[in-house]
């Protein structure tokens, strides 16, 4: 477990005006030109490389305007990388290049991302991923994990909220098994059916504790439902009063909307690890490999931040409101890597069970 006083030293809306991306874009050339004063010959060269082959190409789950606003600030900073994208949940894809692999054929992509690290973890096992250590040394960045075969794209923050009419900051729990208590009972609860907050406390309580825990939530005849998204909607709505399993930046994004919502960045805290990585395969190694790690930058995070309210959420590029509240607040954090997916898998699967079996 990682605490957020240790783990961070320093530092959507749903559109954009073009005179904020302008500034975002400016911003970034600036900090491109800084870095590649400060970053030595190595950065420049893949940069090299990278122009030379021209093109990368990427799939997973990210919306395409992103990169389109990525595409303009590369032409910028950067020019002569064309960013080819295929949008898809990462599951079919990730399937497809195994496949591919074991028919001989290289897969038509350089980099995969995913919304969290599990579902990569068929990469890992088959070893199909490339390292690199200049992510780190070059990019100065410290989300890298899996022996630096992947690059964290953003965070996922899995807090407690609560809608503001219907309880009041005070009110709110602010420990996990507060949520177990007498007055959370009869439908006043609304949980994401994946459970995955409780499978990641079980990565720091043990699976008895967050078993156990989950058992008693569970008794509380809560409304169970598929996707954060609906969760969110839920309590917004009014449905309930607490929510389980929706994402901090989409509370924040109801806020500014004008929604009765609000989150508790309770302790210990899970935090999902949107990761991307390079295959061995990669048609265009140096462009993979730089644009991976252009994404993790000051530049790459504003972009993604400005467009979705998205953004590396612990660590030193950590960016917007929950950044903020998690720096304020200072809890411990559970965060996804490689050494605890597995764990978090095989605890969702024993949790799994048991709200099957209440069903």
């Amino acid at each position: 477990m990682l605490n957020a006083r240790s783990y961070m030293k320093s530092a959507r809306t749903v559109a954009i005006a073009p005179i904020i991306f302008g500034l975002l874009v400016w911003a970034s050339a600036g900090y491109a030109q800084e870095k590649g004063r400060s970053g030595g010959d190595a950065m420049a060269q893949l940069y090299a490389a990278a122009k030379k082959e021209g093109t990368v190409v990427i799939w997973g789950p990210t919306d395409a305007i992103i990169y389109q606003r990525m595409q303009a600030a590369l032409d910028k900073q950067y020019p002569g990388i064309k960013i080819e994208h295929f949008e898809s949940i990462p599951e079919p894809l990730v399937q497809r290049i195994i496949a591919e692999s074991q028919a001989g054929k290289p897969a038509a992509v350089d980099i995969i991302q995913s919304g969290s690290l599990r579902a990569l973890r068929p990469l890992i096992d088959r070893d199909m991923l490339a390292p690199y250590s200049g992510w780190e040394k070059d990019f100065g960045l410290d989300a890298v994990y899996a022996g630096q075969r992947f690059v964290g794209a953003y965070n996922l923050t899995l807090p407690i909220a609560y809608n503001t009419k219907m309880v009041s900051a005070q009110e709110a729990p602010k420990s996990w098994e507060e949520l177990a208590e007498p007055k959370w009972k009869g439908r006043k609860l609304i949980i994401e059916a994946r459970l995955v907050p409780f499978a990641m406390l079980g990565t720091e309580w043990g699976k008895g504790k967050a078993t156990e825990l989950t058992k008693k939530i569970l008794a509380q005849q809560p409304i169970i439902v598929q996707g954060g998204t609906t969760v969110a909607n839920a309590l917004a709505g009014g449905q309930v009063s607490i929510a389980i399993g929706t994402y901090a930046y989409t509370i924040e994004r109801l806020k500014k909307q004008g929604a009765a919502v609000d989150w508790v960045p309770v302790s210990p805290l899970p935090v999902l690890t949107s990761a991307v990585g390079v295959l061995k395969t990669a048609r265009h190694p140096n462009g993979a490999r730089f644009f991976a790690g252009w994404m993790g930058t000051a530049e790459g995070q504003n972009i993604r931040y400005a467009t979705t309210g998205q953004a590396n959420e612990v660590g030193r590029t950590a960016i917007g409101a929950v950044a903020e509240r998690i720096k304020a607040a200072q809890p411990a954090i559970i965060l996804e890597t490689d050494k605890t997916f597995a764990t978090i898998l095989e605890i969702q699967r024993e949790l799994g069970k048991m709200l099957g079996a209440l069903r």
